[in-house]
């Protein structure tokens, strides 16, 4: 190597550490310019180039934040079940118990009625409405001192007013529960505090509450108020009572019902209802510290990772009945509409739309309205929605089945005839043998009174001279 190129490799080592040190910044800054998305924080420090990933896909649905044991989410008008957590363990349910009461008193009384406190409602404990025996209000502001404040002695009232008694009264609270399917349910008092052999599940509460929300106006009038002032005969200054569940119809979006409870063996209990876009749901949680929270986080679980798709708009033809007696087969047509409520993060499952026909059908003609059976929609065999088949068109009797009726009538209509000749035909001959034995059975006791020898003398001769 000579001097020369000795000194020109000399001088590119003095120079080499003052130039590499610069190209990290103009790759880095090359790097930015061609990668657009954002850059982890982390990775920057540690000198990690970042790169250009796809988007992660959402981890699934959001899960519910649910501190209850007892707890459930339905769709209000289907009742199929979005969550649950021990659904059918039976519990004390406190003053959710005056559900029932509400929906025997709204169904089997009449608003406008004045009821009357009885003997022993001001003993009750915890809230009231502080009634004194013989006092007075009607039906409707019980109703709402009921539902809103949650008042143990409108409960009784309401229980005496209607049957008589507590027992009575509990023993109708029964009948309704397995009338509408809540068959884990018991009660003994109508305002739910403690007693041997008063439960409920979050099932069944879930149950009785749609029950009421889809058949009773009245009910869903006064559960979503949030204050009402009643009228009464007696204490006049006690007249506000607010809404137990006020909180959560006033934060809660889409809030409108239905009631809470507590007592010390049920701990605080709280079933809750919301609509959104036409959509309802129930939560019931029970026995929870948090019970309005837990329900808050099941309604707003449900209207994100579930939604209602129409299968079967209402008065939409679903088929048809064959009756015998008809001279067409008769459309069917759906009393309500059929949803079916499943995941947005799935699509929706194969369904398969059922009538079925009653087991005893009306016979020919079949009018407009009639119900002929129930149409379900179905997912794995499994019901997801009901409603009711009924006819869509009027249909007349099938010619033959016609004429044979008509025979019938006819011959029917002839065998009265003829019976009832018949009837009066013996009668008249049963006058007639009654009258010739009358007769002459009277002859013989005429004939009876002359002497034996006048007998046979012959009185229509001449008598000889």
């Amino acid at each position: 190597m000579t001097k020369r190129q000795t000194v020109l490799l000399f001088l590119l080592l003095l120079l080499l550490p003052t130039t590499l040190p610069a190209a990290p910044p103009r790759v880095k800054a090359t790097l930015k310019q061609a990668a657009p998305v954002p850059t982890d924080p982390e990775a920057d420090q540690q000198g990690v180039v970042p790169v250009k990933t796809a988007p992660a896909k959402p981890a699934g649905p959001v899960v519910p934040v649910v501190h209850s044991h007892n707890a459930i989410l339905v769709d209000a008008v289907t009742g199929k079940v979005l969550w649950a957590r021990n659904p059918d363990a039976p519990r004390p349910i406190a003053s959710t118990t005056k559900m029932m009461t509400a929906i025997l008193l709204l169904e089997r009384g009449h608003l406008d009625d004045v009821v009357t406190a009885p003997n022993g409602v001001q003993y009750l404990p915890d809230s009231s409405l502080h009634l004194r025996p013989g006092e007075r209000l009607t039906l409707r502001d019980l109703l709402y001192a009921l539902l809103l404040r949650s008042a143990n002695d409108t409960a009784v009232t309401g229980a005496v007013y209607l049957n008589g008694s507590v027992p009575a009264f509990a023993k109708q609270m029964n009948l309704k529960a397995k009338e509408i399917g809540a068959t884990h349910s018991h009660f003994v008092t109508p305002n739910g505090l403690p007693a041997p052999g008063h439960y409920s599940t979050a099932a069944d509460l879930a149950k009785i509450a749609c029950y009421a929300l889809n058949t009773l106006p009245q009910f869903n009038e006064i559960v979503r108020t949030p204050i009402y002032r009643v009228h009464r005969s007696m204490d006049t200054r006690d007249v506000w009572v607010k809404n137990t569940a006020a909180t959560f119809l006033k934060k809660f979006p889409g809030a409108d019902g239905v009631k809470t409870g507590y007592i010390h063996a049920a701990g605080h209990c709280f079933v809750g209802s919301a609509t959104r876009g036409g959509w309802r749901m129930v939560a019931v949680a029970l026995n929870s510290g948090t019970c309005r929270e837990d329900v808050e986080s099941l309604l707003s679980y449900g209207f994100t990772d579930f939604a209602p798709t129409t299968i079967v708009p209402k008065d939409d033809l679903v088929g048809s009945v064959d009756i015998p007696s008809a001279a067409l087969p008769v459309k069917v047509k759906v009393s309500n509409a059929l949803i079916l409520v499943s995941s947005r993060s799935h699509p929706l499952p194969i369904y398969k739309v059922r009538v079925t026909p009653l087991p005893l059908l009306p016979q020919a003609p079949i009018t407009v309205g009639t119900r002929l059976g129930t149409v379900t929609v179905l997912v794995d065999g499994k019901p997801q929605a009901t409603g009711d088949a009924l006819a869509a068109e009027d249909v007349a009797v099938r010619p033959a089945v016609a004429f044979v009726q008509t025979t019938k009538t006819i011959g029917r209509a002839a065998l009265k005839l003829i019976g009832a000749l018949a009837a009066l035909a013996v009668v008249v001959l049963g006058g007639w043998i009654g009258y010739a034995r009358a007769t002459a059975k009277s002859a013989r006791r005429r004939r009876d009174r002359f002497p034996a020898g006048v007998r046979g003398v012959d009185h229509t001769r001449p008598r000889p001279r």
